[in-house]
């Protein structure tokens, strides 16, 4: 395949799908950010829930806690910026690490955000 032809067709491609972040109007964008508040409160319940159960302790949940308040205050900093692309893969926060190791929870296989 030609060169140009595939720069061609990978900045197409980069193009179409910024159009849709282009497009947000304001509507939209207050609309995604009360979905997305409204998420960040669901998980806060699900701690609440999963230490009233006992399924983890006082000290993990403050961990999840903090750690769903900073992703709440990047999240909110990502929409000043006018990025509404957070959450299943879209790029909303930068890579941490090589991608080695056992993750958060030491390999448990646990999900805890």
């Amino acid at each position: 395949m030609n060169k140009g032809l595939l720069v061609a067709l990978i900045f197409v491609l980069v193009l179409a799908m910024a159009v849709p972040v282009l497009a947000l109007t304001e509507s939209q964008a207050r609309e995604l950010e009360t979905l997305y508040e409204q998420e960040n409160q669901i998980r806060q319940q699900i701690v609440d829930k999963q230490e009233e159960a006992g399924l983890v302790d006082a000290e993990t949940a403050t961990s999840l806690r903090e750690r769903l308040a900073n992703m709440w205050e990047y999240r909110k900093q990502q929409f000043a910026e006018g990025n509404y692309l957070q959450g299943f893969g879209f790029g909303g926060a930068p890579c941490h690490g090589g991608g080695t190791g056992n993750g958060m929870m030491g390999g448990s296989g646990r999900m805890m955000w």
